[in-house]
């Protein structure tokens, strides 16, 4: 088996998802903690039976037992239960007895799981298990009694036999049987574990010599490097080799699934330590171990402070410098990345996502790593983000840095990187200087991706006569209308001063804001999430239905199939007629392998396409999408894109809110800019340009060489036909 190794001397083999790095087994303590905690907090509030029986949440540890496997997850189990427990007494008042109850606890779920960790958890286990652990809790700590104080040893028998029948039954075992079934599968893997239960036929790992050979001052490498996570038959990653070098930026591009984030993760030290799985092959930073600065695609995630300063600060504790030091800094690198003292002082979920990720860019650079892992960093930025971004890695290789850099974005790839790597289906397919990669139509053309605007400008030679200028704006049969509408959050000014317009049935209207302009606050309104602080809205009897850029949080059930067919139903679809409509929406945007998958461990882009066809079946006439582009790869661009226009033929509306103008234009009829709380038509004249470049909206190349020439909006999938170049128009 070839080692893992990294840093200069230190190796790792196999890292198996049943064994338990000391992060994991943290973690591990940490959620059993506060969930037994808060589990506490009502059930002590019911009066005590006498003789000490009590209610104690025991279905909690008792389905953590049930779910994860035996052995050193059971004792962390049993850790985080006493320290809940703890917790819990230092509230209401400290007694001499209560480590008895403590080590109790410890006992009980630490030998609960190692008798039955290893069983399927089926009704029949989870009982007994039940009535094992609270068995065993009530017996040692019913022996305080014994120790402390006066009750005969009738008392004694009585605690233990009903703090048995009350913990272990009435709010163990009932409760958890109820539960397991519906958290098996999805829990578990959180904490990256597999299934208990399940056989996996997993392809085998293989071990295999490239003769791969990085650069000789190359920062950090990666060579036949195979990974697979828990419970997963297949490898994300199938033998990656790639080299990152100083002073260079090495642009990561792929379609979802790709394994882009899964090397991402590798590299920085975060897989499998934290997520468990199967690795094979190297891992080297360099001849002497570097820091690492990582932003992960979901930066708000890996946060574990509430300001931006005190976060900054938290990633400089390992560095041993004074506290004064830590805080300047800390402070020069917020200023570095543009965040100002009083967006450092706010509470970080206050701060849009654009400067969330200016947060977590400040974390990782304000240690001055060697290597800058930047997971899908630049998409979700203004003009003015993307252009500190710029000068950060600018001046990151300027020090001799390497920067990994994932982006599908070919124009930004083409400005910011020197070598591109296209990973497909865990493999490198292409790797080589940008200016080469990015020229492989053929290459390019197999995951949907198009040339850069520089590449396809050079190859026009004719142009279309000018687009069409913006719909008609009448009100008349308008699905839905939008008249003087304001709002404004208690805490602040108006997000919305002045909005009117209207969707009419066919229509599809882009509304194009940079961070911070009050698209989402407008989806949440139109969504009737948020009521209006004056104006009104209007809508058709089919109503108003919204996607959200945070698609996870809206899933309910344990597979897409289940969550589309759960929506239907509620929609009033015949059941008769439910398969039939879910195969064809499942069809339309390319689920049909991951109908009976978890949505919780979807890639994002994935993610987003089913939140949008369960969105599709409720049935609503007008459909509001929110940043309806972010995470997803040129395929599924297309297939929203495709799925949007289809469903705009049969009659119904559709608002786009982005700040991508190139979606905006492979989407919507017409285009209108939402700044400083107002709305203005855009008509695809060279002053718009003007306008959106002081709306701080990053205006792509495509719409630029469009307006030179007297197009309106034009995308760069619409340049590449206008090129006719082969490869490309056949990907189309």
């Amino acid at each position: 088996m070839t080692p893992v190794t990294r840093g200069h001397s230190s190796a790792r083999g196999q890292v198996q998802s049943g064994e338990l790095s000391a992060s994991r087994f943290t973690m591990i303590i940490g959620v059993t903690a506060v969930l037994f905690f808060l589990g506490l907090l009502p059930l002590e509030a019911i009066p005590e039976i006498p003789v000490d029986i009590d209610s104690k949440p025991f279905f909690i540890p008792i389905v953590l037992c049930a779910l994860l496997p035996a052995g050193k997850p059971g004792v962390a189990i049993g850790l985080g239960v006493a320290l809940g427990e703890f917790l819990r007494d230092l509230m209401e008042g400290y007694e001499l007895d209560d480590p008895i109850g403590f080590v109790g606890y410890f006992v009980a779920f630490a030998l609960t799981s190692y008798v039955f960790g290893k069983r399927p958890p089926g009704w029949f286990t989870i009982t007994i298990a039940g009535l094992f652990s609270a068995f065993v809790q009530a017996l040692i700590e019913a022996s305080s009694f014994l120790l402390f104080g006066e009750e005969s040893f009738g008392i004694f028998v009585q605690s233990t036999i009903g703090n048995t029948i009350m913990h272990g039954v009435v709010w163990g075992a009932i409760p958890a049987c109820l539960l397991v079934p519906r958290l098996k599968g999805r829990f578990e893997r959180y904490l990256g574990f597999g299934v208990k239960g399940d056989v996996v036929a997993a392809e085998p790992l293989q071990v295999a010599f490239s003769g791969f050979t990085p650069a000789p001052d190359a920062v950090a490498w990666v060579s036949d490097l195979w990974f697979r996570y828990p419970s997963s038959a297949q490898p994300t990653l199938r033998g990656v080799s790639l080299d990152l070098r100083p002073g260079e930026v090495l642009g990561l591009m792929g379609p979802s699934h790709a394994g882009k984030s899964t090397l991402c993760r590798i590299v920085a030290g975060v897989t499998p330590r934290a997520t468990g799985g199967e690795i094979v092959g190297q891992v080297q930073l360099g001849s002497n171990a570097v820091d690492i600065g990582y932003v992960a695609d979901s930066p708000a995630a890996m946060m574990t402070r509430t300001h931006a300063l005190s976060e900054v600060e938290a990633a400089l504790e390992h560095l041993g410098l004074t506290s004064e030091e830590r805080q300047k800094r800390a402070s020069d690198a917020l200023t570095e990345v543009a965040i100002t003292p009083e967006e450092a002082r706010r509470y970080i979920w206050e701060l849009p996502t654009s400067l969330q990720m200016m947060v977590a860019l400040a974390a990782a650079v304000a240690s001055r790593p060697k290597l800058l892992v930047l997971d899908e960093l630049a998409g979700c930025l203004s003009a003015s983000g993307l252009a500190v971004l710029k000068r950060v890695i600018a001046a990151h290789c300027e020090t001799g840095g390497a920067v990994l850099l994932v982006e599908n974005d070919v124009d930004r790839l083409w400005g910011l990187t020197q070598r591109v790597a296209l990973l497909e289906s865990g493999r490198v397919a292409l790797i080589g200087p940008t200016h080469e990669v990015l020229a492989d139509c053929e290459a390019l053309a197999a995951p949907g991706f198009t040339r850069p605007s520089a590449l396809l400008a050079q190859d026009l030679e004719s142009w279309p006569s000018p687009a069409c200028g913006p719909a008609s704006t009448s009100l008349d049969e308008a699905l839905l209308k939008v008249d003087h509408v304001r709002f404004g959050y208690s805490d602040g000014d108006d997000v919305l001063e002045d909005v009117s317009f209207a969707v009419r049935p066919g229509e599809v209207i882009g509304l194009v804001g940079a961070s911070g302009a009050g698209k989402t606050t407008l989806a949440k309104v139109l969504g009737g999430l948020l009521e209006p602080t004056s104006g009104s809205l209007a809508e058709k009897e089919a109503g108003v239905a919204v996607v959200m850029h945070e698609p996870t949080v809206f899933f309910s059930e344990v597979t897409i199939g289940k969550e589309i067919a759960s929506v239907l139903d509620r929609a009033g679809c015949p059941s008769s007629q439910i398969d039939t409509r879910r195969a064809d929406l499942a069809s339309r945007f390319g689920l049909e392998k991951v109908l009976e998958s978890d949505p919780s461990f979807l890639a994002p882009g994935t993610a987003k396409l089913a939140h949008i066809a369960t969105t599709l079946a409720n049935g609503a006439g007008v459909l509001v999408l929110d940043e309806a582009a972010a995470g997803l790869d040129p395929a599924e661009r297309r297939r929203v894109v495709e799925a949007v226009h289809a469903f705009a033929k049969e009659g119904a509306g559709v608002i786009a809110l982005d700040h991508d103008l190139e979606f905006l234009a492979q989407l919507a009829d017409r285009v209108s800019q939402l700044h400083e709380g107002r709305l203005r038509s855009l008509e695809g004249t060279s002053e718009d340009v003007r306008v959106l470049d002081e709306g701080n909206l990053v205006i792509p190349p495509s719409i630029s060489l469009g307006l030179k020439r007297g197009l309106s909006f034009t995308s760069r999938e619409e340049l590449a036909r206008i090129a006719g170049t082969p490869a490309e128009s056949a990907a189309l």
